[in-house]
């Protein structure tokens, strides 16, 4: 049982759990339009910061979004599949 604690204050010890914890109660709580406009606000403004900062951005662009959108699609679906 030692080592269940200590997996436990390790693993919610990190800042990273704390801030998937923060995300998934804000996901519970909040309704799913006010979601979209955050995370896509939040899209927005990484795209223009990193158009300003790198040059190369426009063309990798379009591959990084497409990659996202397909690995996010597919994994959601996956994590649906048992219904």
């Amino acid at each position: 049982m030692d080592w269940l604690k200590s997996v436990l204050e390790a693993v919610l010890g990190s800042n990273f759990a704390w801030g998937a914890v923060i995300v998934l109660i804000l996901a519970k709580v909040l309704p799913n339009t006010t979601l979209q406009k955050v995370f896509k606000g939040l899209g927005t403004a990484c795209t223009l910061f990193l158009s300003k900062k790198w040059s190369g951005w426009k063309k990798v662009e379009l591959w990084l979004i497409d990659g996202l959108a397909v690995s996010v699609t597919a994994f959601i679906e996956g994590l649906r599949s048992d219904n």
